[in-house]
């Protein structure tokens, strides 16, 4: 028998060439329903379950397949083999390492882009191999393929190399924004809440005690606090998110978890950015800030219209076409009285049904 050293120096030698791959320290438990703790990368590949990426760093692409499979499905798509397959009770997690890893505290002008492009390679790895929409993300946890039954390769991959799938379809677009939409009657982000419920304790609260919408608050308000300080980011959000839910007597399941996570992403990239909501401002200030930003997209459309007008203008004198405001109004697709102004304020007049509109 192996004595106690000679098993840990094998199981050493096992860690040291997956410690490069995973950042220094991440967050990992033995347990899925355990708590999460950040430790480092050579403890954390000796538990159960471990975050692959950072919010410093994105190293490794990938998915969870809930479906009893074999492993190969990358052949039938012609993608490059993963760098490590786990096989789990319900299906296969499969994972992909990065060449070149996208360093997210970079000041490289390019940074956002490739993560942008990053996560559209991830949703149309996801949409061609069918696989689970609750764990897209580079921020997930997923099984440590050091301690469970893995194929091992020695690829490293380009994102380049999954370029050729073909894009989600709008009924797949549809359904992931379904499981992140919330009902509009438990939509609690436009209440007049001006701070978080601290006064909740998490550790008392359990399965029917509403632990989704305690969650969404807290979480919500961290958001809000990270954006003003210039500093809001998904991943960070996700991490938080992690690490509250095991504050609970009963923490919530993934797929409900990652569900408020990507509610309120999905708000702080499509509004909060936008100026429609400052948590800080009461109900007649957000209606204020309503109407500047009416006013705005107001002008904006009139600018718009007015830019389609001239151009028309200019195409229909160019062939000697008479000038009407309702044939100009159709081939701009714009309001005819809006072109009928417009026209007067260039200086034209209607001479006549007839002749139409001159200088």
């Amino acid at each position: 028998m192996l004595g106690l050293v000679a098993i840990m120096t094998l199981y050493q030698n096992n860690i040291r060439p997956f410690l490069n791959l995973f950042p220094k320290e991440v967050l990992a438990s033995n347990s899925k329903d355990g708590g999460y703790a950040p430790v480092t990368s050579f403890h954390a590949l000796q538990q159960n379950f471990i975050q692959y990426n950072t919010k410093d760093r994105v190293n490794i692409i990938a998915i969870d397949i809930d479906a009893h499979k074999d492993g190969g499905e990358w052949l039938d798509h012609d993608l490059p083999q993963p760098t490590w397959t786990v096989f789990t009770d319900r299906g296969v997690q499969m994972s992909w390492v990065l060449s070149n890893p996208i360093f997210l505290t970079d000041t490289n002008k390019n940074r956002k882009r490739d993560l942008k492009y990053a996560k559209d390679i991830l949703n149309k790895i996801v949409y061609a191999l069918g696989a689970d929409m609750d764990a897209i993300g580079f921020n997930r946890v997923f099984r440590n393929p050091l301690n469970h039954k893995t194929h091992y390769s020695d690829t490293r991959v380009n994102l380049g190399d999954f370029a050729h799938l073909d894009a989600p379809s709008q009924e797949w677009w549809n359904k992931l924004k379904s499981k992140s939409k919330r009902e509009h009657e438990n939509d609690t982000l436009f209440e007049d809440v001006q701070a978080p419920r601290e006064i909740l304790n998490f550790s008392d609260l359990q399965e029917g005690d509403g632990r989704n919408i305690a969650m969404f608050d807290r979480l919500r308000f961290y958001a809000y606090s990270q954006a003003r300080a210039g500093d809001y980011d998904e991943f960070d959000l996700a991490h938080r998110g992690l690490e509250m839910n095991y504050q609970f007597r009963e923490p919530l399941d993934d797929k409900e978890l990652n569900r408020i996570i990507g509610s309120i992403d999905d708000f702080m990239n499509t509004k909060y950015n936008g100026g429609y909501y400052m948590s800080n401002t009461t109900a007649e200030e957000r209606k204020e800030i309503a109407k500047k930003n009416g006013e705005k997209g107001g002008e904006a459309r009139r600018k718009e219209s007015r830019t389609r007008i001239l151009a028309t203008l200019n195409q229909v004198e160019s062939f000697g076409i008479k000038i009407t405001a309702r044939d100009l109004a159709e081939r701009a697709k714009a309001d005819k009285n809006t072109v009928s102004a417009y026209l007067k304020e260039l200086g034209y007049k209607e001479i006549s049904r007839k002749e139409g509109w001159k200088k």
